[in-house]
């Protein structure tokens, strides 16, 4: 018996060290993109903008989802006069070649970084300091959506201010009092991903496509969302920081009220037919109290999509602008 014990545990301190390993590793990038604009760098944030066209007075200011980079929105708004600003999720490598980056020296971030209150300090003071336009519409897509919410609570007189408008888009959203879908916002579910995840992602790292398309999130799909998507395993720069995202989003979502709807004039919230990432009961219990508060928030049921909006159907997207 005590052989047995003896090897349970040596088995057991293998796969510590071995989710320890994927855990801190500094990770190698593999995909990476084109940007026709500026670069600038904040802590470990990472900013593109690409200038207004045809004198446009709007600015466009995007933040991606939990894997994602900031190469979510480049297709989406390609065609769009407005100012674009993409900020990129704290601690994920920058999907634009690095060779000209500004760096800002702006005030310290007081949040932990893979927080949403960490990248929501940034968006912030990008909104304030870099936004050229009259009227700014924030778009979050995921956990970007609480990010953005997470924003007009940090930055609430910025959202109001009376020389220019603001309002926002919240795709497929991480919203106040709402969940992940299926068991993973359980409590020992939760513990279990966060320990396992590392591992996961690590042995996910060089996926195939005819192995991404079998998820239930690929569905539909296209050539840009199975492009975009085979990287999400190697966005970020290490798992620890995907860790405190899932740990961010969890925690988040319980503390946060609906009274954060109340922060903008005008949203948009978009909701996909089907969602494989959120519980889509819960999402859409949160947007009507929000509503409820804030008569300027609009919910758009969309159809034939599932999370990723912007790359299933970019004409819904486009619409609102």
């Amino acid at each position: 018996m005590s052989m047995i014990v003896l090897i349970l545990l040596v088995l057991l301190l293998a796969l510590h060290a071995y989710r320890e390993y994927w855990f801190r590793c500094d990770l190698e990038q593999i995909y990476t993109g084109e940007f026709e604009g500026e670069l600038m760098k904040v802590g470990a944030t990472y900013i593109a903008r690409r200038p207004a066209r045809n004198d446009s007075q709007r600015t466009i200011l995007c933040f991606p989802g939990f894997l994602e980079d900031m190469r979510y929105f480049q297709h989406v708004y390609k065609e769009q006069d407005a100012e674009l600003i993409l900020v990129n999720n704290a601690n994920y490598h920058c999907p634009f070649p690095v060779s000209d980056v500004t760096q800002l020296e702006w005030p310290e971030n007081p949040y932990t970084i893979g927080t949403i209150e960490h990248d929501a300090f940034y968006l912030g003071l990008v909104l304030e300091r870099l936004a050229n336009g009259r009227e700014v519409c924030l778009h979050g897509h995921s956990r970007g959506g609480a990010v953005v919410l997470e924003t007009g609570r940090q930055y609430p007189a910025a959202m109001k201010s009376s020389q220019r408008s603001v309002s926002a888009i919240l795709e497929a959203a991480v919203l106040p009092q709402a969940r992940a879908s299926g068991r993973a916002s359980d409590p020992i579910a939760h513990l279990f991903i966060c320990y396992f995840l590392p591992i996961f992602f690590g042995l996910s790292r060089h996926w195939s496509q005819q192995r991404l398309l079998k998820l239930p999130m690929m569905r539909p799909t296209n050539a840009l969302k199975t492009e975009l998507l085979i990287s999400i395993f190697s966005t970020a720069r290490n798992y620890a920081t995907c860790v405190s995202n899932i740990k961010s989003i969890y925690t988040w979502q319980r503390t946060m009220g609906f009274d954060l709807y109340e922060n903008y004039s005008s949203l948009t919230l978009l909701i996909g037919e089907r969602d494989n990432t959120l519980d889509m009961a819960t999402m859409e219990s949160s947007a009507k109290q929000g509503r409820a508060r804030n008569s300027g928030l609009t919910i758009i049921q969309t159809v034939g999509t599932n999370h990723f909006i912007s790359l299933e159907q970019p004409e819904t997207i486009r619409a609102i602008h």
